[in-house]
């Protein structure tokens, strides 16, 4: 008889380490000790307990750490098959927005090459989640760029990937790394078949039969995170560390990391260089369009 997984063997498993695990053991009981209904919880009662049982801390920090451990308590349940969904997978405590782009959050190339390197459990997903981490470390694609790709997008003959215009970014074509052509050859002769349940020309296909949503892509990227548990790994990050190294290690032209990038204002590919503050400004006010 095979015993099921405990919540502390699931985080031990994650990759956190041993004080980070006893934190949001500790907070994931306070939350069941007030909660006793809180395994069949919805999106609504989980706000409803943040705003009841949060209201005393302080800092916005104090309060994502509460929503962290919360949102491990149902990753928890989703991996041993209590549940089907995750109710807050999406909830985001909104504090005081951050400008511009925070240097230190990022990480080099060499950093990003290891989300190819990860040991799966199953060959099929370990190839769709090579294809979906290869377009986001290699070609810095948001995560709603992911979910857009048709099948037909991609030419393996030319080498290339077509991103379609969105209302932040402008559409492009974008070349393949050659480890690329092996990798999405056989996901969509081979695997993307095996996994298709239901009629569909979108490329990437969840473990379900059905095309992967952006909360699906940014689950995902999630479950690297123990690759780097100090550091602030999010399908944004990625796509800002493949802009900031496109510039700032390839040193790749300004005006061509903007098409690369698909931003409509040269200005925003500009805040990725690593400049002093006055020559960032330089170049804002040089390439920003109403100057």
């Amino acid at each position: 008889m095979t015993t099921e997984l405990s919540l502390e063997q699931y985080l031990n498993q994650m990759g956190h380490s041993p004080q980070t695990v006893k934190n949001y053991l500790y907070t994931i009981g306070i939350f069941l000790a007030l909660s006793k209904e809180a395994e069949n919880f919805k999106y609504k009662d989980i706000l409803q307990y943040m705003e009841e049982h949060t209201q005393n801390l302080k800092s916005n920090g104090s309060k994502n750490r509460v929503l962290a451990a919360i949102k491990k308590y149902y990753d928890y349940l989703v991996e041993i098959g209590r549940r089907n969904d995750h109710p807050c997978r999406t909830l985001i405590l909104k504090g005081r927005r951050r400008k511009g782009v925070i240097h230190h959050d990022l990480f080099t190339g060499e950093e990003l090459e290891q989300l190819m390197e990860r040991e799966e459990r199953y060959e099929d997903l370990k190839i769709r989640n090579q294809v979906v981490m290869s377009l986001l470390i290699y070609q810095g694609l948001t995560s709603g760029e992911l979910q857009e790709i048709k099948v037909k997008h991609v030419d393996l003959d030319a080498g290339t990937i077509y991103i379609k215009e969105s209302r932040k970014q402008s559409r492009r074509h974008l070349e393949l790394q050659p480890k690329q052509y092996r990798l999405l050859d056989k996901y969509i002769n081979e695997i993307r078949p095996q996994l298709l349940r239901v009629e569909t020309e979108v490329l990437l296909i969840g473990k379900l039969g059905t095309p992967l949503t952006v909360d699906d892509i940014n689950y995902l990227v999630s479950t690297f995170k123990m690759l780097f548990p100090d550091r602030n790994l999010n399908s944004m990050t990625i796509r800002q560390s493949v802009i900031a190294n496109w510039l700032n290690e390839k040193r790749l032209p300004l005006e061509q990391v903007q098409l690369y990038a698909g931003h409509k204002w040269i200005s925003s590919t500009a805040e990725y260089r690593y400049t002093s503050v006055e020559e960032q400004r330089t170049l804002i006010n040089k390439f920003h369009p109403l100057g």
